[in-house]
């Protein structure tokens, strides 16, 4: 458990909080490009506690900027987006992607007002079809992420953004426990799968190592990026499964997937405090991705600001029935299933309350890592640099070896993101025998 304190720290991502000034110092996704148009309608969205607008220029540059005017602070939704530049139907103030006052019509023709007028705006970026914002100070903006799906085709690419009704830290450690899988995901029967898919939109087969292994051992190795979890479960007679999580930090994810199976990436940016934008990123290596099954499988119908029509006031459309012939939550869809147990734990859970156990060790791993960032960040520390090494070469792959050999050995980490003390030895937080 964390102390209330702690708690608080951890949860607090709107302005001027430690951690969410440490947030700010990162890339995030914020729509999809498809969302905006040139000269369309100008989009809002809600990030870290601040309302802004997403929109899409005449010439197609993207501007993030702030929702109201700096005139008399009405919001610049309804404005016209025209001619480069988005104007407030008010008084007809006009700007640019980048928040420069480019026309003020209800000044004198001679006046020098405009050179002094901005709209608060930030920097963005469009990559794989999804732009990128940064909320961060400019002199302090870091080089654009790399993760290793950004060099695959589209057509082997899909991404969703959903809003998540609870605070993101509780929605990220949902994507660390490898043992939740074993109960929420079951299906009670094996599926019958297209390639490349984990699940149906029932859940995965109990023969995946996933369903069949509770409780996995489990070791968590700190690296440049982040954390490193491993989970080692029973294959066959002779062999284990060894699988692994990577934990980018601050808020990326690759949870676990095996060989032959389509990865997935996700980024849980705070909407505000009690809501997430929950961002998945399912990727084909080979091939292209069977979008309509991976879609499926998660089971997510949204309505059009991206929130789920499954959801707490209908109790997800658990079906009791349905928990007795067909899986063990009685609620079709991973994603639904996910949010339904993370939703329902409140919007801020009370970690002070808790009560953990072994099998728990890769969230206690993060936790103390976020608090040990936020902590150095607020005396003054750096934060985490992602150029330091190749993230276009991390991604989730668990493999299946021989039972004699350790973790270490049947899934090494690549020696450019491992992390050494300095007596010369590889950090491990703890260590699991096999």
């Amino acid at each position: 458990m964390l102390k209330a304190s702690d708690n608080e720290l951890l949860t607090s991502t709107n302005a001027g909080t430690p951690l969410g000034e440490l947030f700010r110092r990162y890339w995030i996704p914020v729509v999809n490009s498809k969302e905006i148009a040139p000269d369309g309608k100008p989009l809002k969205i809600r990030l870290l506690g601040e309302d802004l607008l997403v929109f899409r220029d005449t010439n197609g540059d993207v501007g993030l900027v702030d929702e109201k005017c700096p005139h008399r602070r009405t919001s610049l939704a309804l404005g016209l987006n025209a001619d480069c530049g988005l104007t407030c139907i008010y008084h007809g103030w006009k700007f640019d992607t980048k928040g420069n006052c480019v026309d003020l019509p209800s000044e004198p023709k001679d006046s020098k007002m405009k050179a002094g007028v901005r709209l608060r705006s930030y920097a963005t970026r469009e990559q794989n079809g999804i732009v990128w914002g940064y909320l961060g100070p400019k002199e302090e903006e870091p080089p654009f992420p790399e993760f290793y799906w950004m060099g695959l085709p589209d057509n082997q690419i899909i991404s969703e953004r959903v809003w998540q009704e609870c605070n993101y830290l509780q929605v990220m450690e949902n994507d660390l426990d490898y043992v939740h899988a074993a109960f929420l995901h079951k299906a009670h029967e094996q599926q019958d799968v297209d390639r490349g898919l984990l699940s149906s939109d029932l859940g995965i087969s109990p023969s995946h190592p996933l369903i069949k292994n509770p409780p996995v051992k489990q070791a968590v190795e700190s690296t440049k990026y982040g954390k490193r979890c491993i989970g080692v479960g029973i294959e066959d007679d002779d062999n284990y499964a060894f699988m692994e999580i990577h934990y980018i930090f601050p808020f990326y994810t690759y949870p676990p997937r095996m060989k032959g199976e389509d990865g997935m990436w996700h980024a849980f940016i705070p909407r505000d405090d009690h809501s997430t934008w929950s961002w998945d990123v399912q990727f084909s290596h080979a091939q292209p991705i069977n979008a309509k099954g991976q879609s499926e499988r998660r089971g997510l119908v949204l309505d059009e600001h991206f929130r789920k029509q499954r959801n707490m006031s209908n109790d997800y459309e658990q079906d009791r029935e349905l928990m007795i012939h067909g899986n063990y939550s009685g609620i079709r869809g991973i994603a639904n299933q996910d949010h339904a147990v993370t939703e329902l734990m409140g919007p801020i859970v009370d970690r002070s309350k808790e009560m953990l156990g072994t099998s728990d060790l890769p969230i206690i791993q993060m936790r103390r890592m976020l608090l040990e960032q936020v902590k150095s960040f607020m005396a003054g520390g750096a934060p985490i640099k992602h150029d330091q090494y190749p993230l276009q070469k991390l991604f989730s792959c668990g493999a299946v070896d021989s039972k004699s050999k350790r973790w270490q050995e049947a899934l090494p980490i690549d020696p450019v993101y491992a992390l050494e003390q300095q007596e010369g030895k590889r950090q491990f937080d703890l260590t699991v025998e096999t």
